[in-house]
């Protein structure tokens, strides 16, 4: 007899993970997304976010996930709402330092 395991690899082809798991030196403000789920279907296509502010979900990168924090115009992303101007502030120039480092370890 032989017994039949369930394969259940395809079952789901999405893994979701808080955003902080994302974020390194580089790219600090994923620790501000709640949520991050990967399609991994296609190929690791499209990236999904939750912010952790307004709840509101994403798709795209982390330049996205900048413009809808840092509340920047010209990404075809809506600033987020729940994010004062003076968080938004905070949350830039803890995005200016992390660029700055990255930046100083290229040269």
């Amino acid at each position: 007899g032989s017994s039949s395991s369930v394969n259940d690899i395809n079952a789901s082809r999405s893994s979701s993970q808080p955003g902080e798991a994302y974020a390194n030196e580089e790219q600090p403000l994923w620790k501000e997304i709640k949520a991050v789920t990967k399609d991994v279907s296609n190929g690791g296509g499209n990236v999904c976010f939750v912010c952790g502010y307004c709840q509101v979900t994403f798709i795209r990168s982390y330049t996205r996930v900048k413009a809808h924090l840092l509340k920047l115009s010209g990404f075809e992303i809506r600033a987020c709402k729940s994010v004062s101007t003076e968080k938004a502030r905070e949350l830039k120039k803890l995005q200016d330092r992390a660029s700055a480092i990255h930046n100083n370890k290229k040269t």
